[in-house]
């Protein structure tokens, strides 16, 4: 008999990575996009950006025009993460759509007879198809939601499950502050991997941005608390050097955690990025280093029209 247990070693790397507990469907808390990662996931009240569709649904609608973007993360170990999204207007609304994949590595098959392997490998799979809406009802107040498909996949074993977002920001008319509010993951987990439901990956996100600089410099807090897991609070920053690139910057005390419990320094708490704009096409990367985990790496490219 294969130990079921084994295909928790994937659930609890995931977890580490992102100092949390673990819950099902560990993948969706890990952050995506370039740019949000180099600001450690301080992105619930940033405008402007298609990654609202993974952060903030109501922030969607401060964006313009059609919007491709797609993000490639080299993980730790041998796992690695894909992100492909789009989104448009349509009169004051805005809607789009997503696919966040998370391919979490191969691990030696065990069995009570072989408990140190048998030889044979197998791998985990896991994937969410999104889609979102999002609009303005006053000057100052956009919402947005976001409904879900899930689905993962270890050796032989699988889970699907539904999830939704709800998001809000506000704009209260002070130059360049807003303010967001997000419910994420909140659903359930419609077949199990084995015999019982895992707790949902739900979290209650609370963020605020002020530029300043003429734009130039923004700066943005997060505070998130998982239903599983540990609170988290994250700090980005990004500066504008030039009007084609910005660098970037991040630190979160579950990053702080993490390096501190593997024996890394306070480097291994940040993040670190740098972005290019040339007319309508954007190119982020994110580098975040993790003591003995490795580093993990991120590239972004967004495509207006």
């Amino acid at each position: 008999m294969r130990r079921i247990l084994t295909a928790g070693l994937i659930l609890a790397a995931t977890g580490a990575a992102m100092g949390a507990q673990t819950s099902g469907f560990a993948f969706l808390r890990i952050p995506t996009g370039a740019r949000a990662v180099a600001m450690s996931g301080a992105f619930t009240a940033v405008v402007g950006d298609a990654l609202a569709l993974h952060y903030n649904p109501a922030a969607l609608s401060t964006t313009s025009g059609k919007t491709i973007i797609t993000t490639y993360t080299s993980y730790f170990i041998d796992m690695h993460a894909g992100y492909l999204g789009w989104s448009s207007h349509r009169r004051n609304d805005a809607i789009g759509v997503a696919i966040n994949y998370f391919y979490g590595g191969t691990f030696l098959r065990t069995t009570m007879e072989n408990p140190t392997g048998t030889g044979e490998e197998f791998t985990s799979h896991n994937m969410a198809v999104s889609g979102t809406w999002s609009r303005p009802i006053s000057e100052k107040l956009r919402v947005g939601a976001t409904g879900r498909l899930i689905y993962s996949e270890i050796d032989t074993y699988n889970a699907h499950g539904l999830a939704f977002d709800l998001g809000a920001l506000w704009q209260p008319g002070v130059q360049g502050f807003t303010a967001g509010a997000a419910i994420r993951n909140a659903g359930v987990q419609t077949k199990a991997f084995y015999q019982e439901n895992d707790p949902m990956p739900t979290e209650f996100a609370l963020g605020a941005g002020q530029t300043l600089l003429d734009g130039d410099l923004l700066i943005a807090a997060d505070a998130t608390l998982p239903m599983s897991g540990k609170f988290n609070a994250a700090l980005g920053l990004e500066y504008n050097l030039i009007d084609m690139f910005a660098i970037r910057t991040g630190v979160s005390l579950n990053a702080l955690e993490t390096a501190d419990e593997a024996g890394g320094t306070f480097l291994d708490g940040m993040s670190f990025g740098m972005g290019f704009r040339r007319n309508n096409l954007g190119a982020d990367y994110a580098w975040k280093p993790a003591a003995d985990l490795g580093n993990a790496h991120r590239i972004s490219l967004q495509y207006h029209f």
